[in-house]
């Protein structure tokens, strides 16, 4: 058992150190009947290599450039208050979900490297903040909350001003150029890479799988959870926990891969094949209380007690060793995945 214990906080301290060089992890909430709210991470992963022939004019112009914006803002900073407002407006809009975001800090990276034949662009863009409204009724037997919110499209620019860089937009790719190159950036927007460059980076529609392809764990006391490194607190007066998991393959909950998109351009008389990546979706739900999905039409729900009904067992048949097996394993899997991409 030790040995076994070992390993776990082995594996969470290697998959842990590369999160934070990578941080791929899609989504993690911390959802809390007792106050109506949660604790959410949200962060968006791509990455874009634009190939040209060597010698070419974009070859002479971007050869050992390398360029890095990185900021954070937060709620009072200009253009947060639109920013949270968009995806607030999409949250209600395309989910009908009373879910708010309040109070939140957004966190931006992203670079830009040239070599002879090619340009690498990586985008890390992280929004932290409060959920509220997140129970759509409450009785005697329990409380139900909307899940609807995880898979939200946001489709605006989201445009903020950021220090020392001005008015850039951070939800689309071509807003990284347009702050370092704009002619670049006016040049890839008049050819047929537009739309690849105004694919939004907030695009968390897959974590609108069917939360029966989430692995779902319990624990009776919360205790091992927050113990072993989970990241569970006891918070809202509750021990108990629910966790749901996204983002590892098996025959059960399938398959999960990295999306490709690939255009072409001709950027100043220069040939220019474009590929956007990815990474696969990647996600943690945490639920204060016993969890059982309830579906209405096509709506998740999740109905939550302040116990588990006697015999309860969780898809993989136990929670503390199962579940970081698995989430390390996952969140090292897609660390690695980015490492090579940004290494490539």
């Amino acid at each position: 058992m030790r040995i076994v214990l070992l390993f776990i906080f082995l594996s969470l301290s290697i998959s842990s150190g590369f999160l934070l060089q990578a941080s791929a992890v899609q989504m993690t909430t911390s959802m809390v009947p007792n106050t109506d709210k949660a604790d959410a991470l949200l962060t968006a992963v791509k990455f874009i290599t634009m190939e040209y022939e060597p010698g070419s004019p974009l070859s002479q112009q971007f050869n050992g450039k390398d360029e890095r914006i990185q900021f954070s803002l937060n709620t009072s900073d200009p253009g947060m208050p639109e920013l949270i407002n968009a995806i607030n407006a999409d949250i209600r809009t395309q989910k009908g979900s009373p879910v708010r975001v309040e109070n939140a800090t957004l966190d931006y990276t992203g670079s830009l490297k040239g070599s002879e034949d090619k340009i690498q662009l990586a985008y890390k863009i992280s929004i932290e903040g409060i959920l509220t409204s997140i129970v759509l009724d409450r009785g005697e037997q329990g409380s139900v909350l909307d899940l609807d919110w995880r898979s939200v499209l946001v489709d605006e620019p989201l445009p903020v001003d950021a220090p020392q860089y001005g008015n850039i937009s951070v939800n689309y790719p071509i807003g990284l150029i347009q702050a370092t190159y704009p002619e670049f950036a006016q040049a890839l927007l008049n050819s047929e890479a537009a739309s690849l460059m105004r694919e939004p980076l907030f695009n968390f529609q897959d974590m609108g799988v069917g939360m029966e392809r989430w692995h779902f764990l319990f624990d009776p006391t919360g205790s091992q959870a927050g113990a072993a490194g989970s990241g569970f607190e006891e918070i809202g007066g509750a021990r108990v926990v629910s966790i749901y998991s996204l983002g590892e393959s098996s025959f059960r909950e399938g398959t999960f891969s990295e999306k490709v998109t690939q255009a072409s351009a001709d950027i100043n008389g220069a040939q220019v094949g474009i590929e956007s990546t990815t990474p696969p979706p990647s996600g943690q739900i945490q639920i204060a209380g016993f969890s059982r999905i309830e579906k209405s039409g096509d709506n998740e729900l999740a109905f939550v007690t302040a116990e588990a009904p006697e015999g309860t067992v969780t898809a993989t048949g136990g929670f503390p060793i199962q579940v970081l097996l698995i989430l390390g394993g996952m969140m090292g899997a897609v660390a690695v995945f980015v490492l090579l991409k940004t290494r490539k």
